[in-house]
């Protein structure tokens, strides 16, 4: 008795495994996006926040410490160039404050 041979499946028929493995990745493409996504921008922007303050802390200190010592060199009164420095800062900050959007 022989055996009945297969038939190989046409290129008209669709093949149902395909188009499954199609179906499950392309679900769990969609579930990764909607759930990872915004959680590696969330730990971005906490990283490049945390960076950004490190910077800006260190930028403040090396400001400080470089002004003290120009403002040592000056050969005038310490309390002079103290003030000068006093009032440049508060000019600054009564221009940023007049900028200002009022809430």
């Amino acid at each position: 008795m022989a055996l009945p041979q297969a038939q190989p499946p046409t290129t008209q028929e669709p093949d149902w495994t395909d188009q499954v493995t199609d179906l499950i990745v392309e679900v769990v493409d969609n579930v990764r996006d909607k759930t990872t996504g915004p959680v590696l921008k969330g730990a971005r922007g906490a990283v490049f926040g945390t960076v950004a303050v490190f910077a800006v802390i260190v930028l403040v200190i090396v400001g400080i410490a470089l002004a003290g010592r120009a403002l040592a060199l000056l050969p005038i009164d310490e309390w002079i160039s103290y003030l000068a420095l006093g009032v440049i800062l508060c000019l600054v900050g009564f221009v940023a404050w007049s900028k200002r959007h009022p809430s």
